[in-house]
């Protein structure tokens, strides 16, 4: 058996160079069933002893191949139980789940493994999930991403290391082939099971397999999956580098809230961020791309390059003489539009975030509004609630008997009414938001505080010196997350 070793070596050294694997990891095998990830678990064990780590198996039952899927669970059960390891095994619908998310089974597939392989990091059950993409799967997946039009994000393909908060996803075979797996098995005297459905053409990635890359290794390049794979390879590590880039020069480009009039910053929604335009500018093309990029990350906005096109396009038009155009569409809910000195990315148009909220406030006690990235507090006052600069004697006194009923924090409504420190009277919360000049979507989702029924605090207006009916005085404070 001259080819076991020169395939244990290969691994453990991949193993080594990137650190996926160290001593004292608790390592949960991925196991279908099928040739790869039965190698990945066979060859993990040979290695075992010199990596230090231990091991277990994960099966996950997709629920779509009937008879067979259970054969392969019972499979995979045997084979932990033969080599003494613990089975980590649940069931998920892959069918019902396309249905419901309105996606192909092999999204609903991957995002289903997905969701398993963190509920196991997140149990604290291990550490480390290892999984049995190959070469071949880098150089398919990197070729599908080239053919929908993926930017070098995308074509970096599969990374040997992926980190979530829990734990790692790691793959320790991205340089072994698919055939080569299965030499091994033969030569151990492994079995493997067959999966039918990779026979199956409906499926994008196995037409990839059965019709493209053998036209492609026959026609183009006989070594077309290890060229993909490079450059798969090449593209990782220039999205590290880029990445590092971005993570240190984008934070000098961003503004804090939004230009009010007279001068000063105002407040804004949590969904959104400004960039300094000039700052952006001094950059290179290609910087000023991930920059965008990496600003709509910050909001959960994915730019793909057609999206960053348009902003791009918006910030050149700025230049031009008679430029009327200020802002472009660059998702259903989102827009980039054009200030003065700053680009600003935010939501469009009110969706389903931007619906009434309400949450009860304790005294002293404190609120996190997701919907706006903020923490309300209230705490009984020993400073009057006021500044040192500000005169008690000029302030006006409300008591709110028992509270007026219990506090709680909302977004304001047509019709509030309030009383604003050195106001004479009531007056409505629309009127007293004009002069903030707040746009749609942050005036729908301002908040206010309200004792009972009645408004005792607004953002951004001042607030009359509060009292309970001890005498006792409190105050309302808000912070950034």
């Amino acid at each position: 058996m001259e080819y076991v070793p020169s395939l244990l070596q290969t691994v453990a050294r991949y193993i080594s160079d990137r650190s996926l694997l160290r001593p004292g990891n608790r390592v949960a095998v991925a196991v279908s069933g099928g040739a790869d990830s039965v190698a990945l678990l066979r060859i993990l064990l040979e290695l075992r002893a010199e990596l230090g780590v231990v091991l277990s198996v994960a099966h996950l039952h997709h629920g779509i191949r009937g008879p067979e899927a259970d054969a392969d669970k019972q499979f995979v059960g045997e084979m932990a139980k033969a080599h003494g390891l613990e089975l980590h095994a649940e069931y998920r619908d892959a069918l019902s789940d396309a249905r419901t998310g309105k996606i192909s089974v092999e999204s609903a597939g991957r995002r289903l493994r997905h969701e398993f392989f963190s509920s196991l990091l997140a149990a604290s059950k291990v550490d480390v999930i290892a999984t049995a993409h190959t070469l071949d799967d880098q150089a398919e997946t990197m070729l599908m991403k080239i053919l929908r039009g993926a930017g070098t994000r995308g074509i970096a393909g599969i990374f040997p290391e992926y980190k979530l908060e829990t734990g790692r996803i790691v793959r320790p075979l991205l340089e072994v082939r698919r055939e080569q797996l299965r030499e091994y098995l033969r030569e151990i005297g492994q079995t493997w099971q067959e999966d039918s459905s990779n026979a199956d053409v409906r499926y994008t990635r196995n037409r990839l397999r059965a019709r493209v890359m053998p036209l492609l290794r026959e026609q183009v390049n006989p070594a077309v999956d290890s060229v993909l794979a490079n450059a798969a390879e090449i593209a990782r590590a220039e999205e590290e580098y880029w990445d590092d880039q971005v993570k240190r020069r984008l934070p000098l480009l961003l503004v804090p809230g939004e230009p009010a009039r007279g001068g000063g910053r105002k407040q804004t929604a949590a969904a959104a961020v400004s960039l300094d335009i000039a700052k952006l500018k001094q950059h290179s093309l290609a910087l000023q791309r991930r920059l965008l990029r990496g600003a709509g990350e910050q909001l959960g906005c994915p730019l793909d390059f057609e999206h960053t096109q348009r902003i791009l396009d918006l910030l050149n038009s700025r230049n031009e003489l008679g430029a009327k155009k200020r802002s472009v569409e660059i998702e259903s809910s989102w827009r980039a539009r054009l200030l003065f000195r700053e680009l600003r990315l935010e939501r469009s148009t009110c969706q389903a975030e931007c619906r009434d909220y309400q949450y009860a406030l304790n005294l002293p006690g404190e609120v996190r509004l997701a919907e706006l990235g903020t923490v309300i507090r209230a705490r009984i006052s020993d400073d009057n609630g006021l500044s040192p600069s500000t005169s008690y004697n000029r302030a006006q006194s409300i008591t709110l008997k028992s509270l007026s009923g219990p506090l709680s924090v909302r977004n304001w409504r047509a019709g509030d009414r309030f009383q604003a420190r050195h106001h004479n009277s009531a007056k409505r919360v629309k009127e007293l938001l004009y002069p903030l000049h707040i746009d749609v979507l942050e005036r729908q989702l301002w908040p206010v505080v309200a004792a009972g029924e009645r408004i005792v605090w607004v953002r951004g207006l001042e607030s009359p010196e509060l009292r309970i009916e001890s005498g006792q005085r409190f105050c309302i404070e808000e912070s950034r997350e």
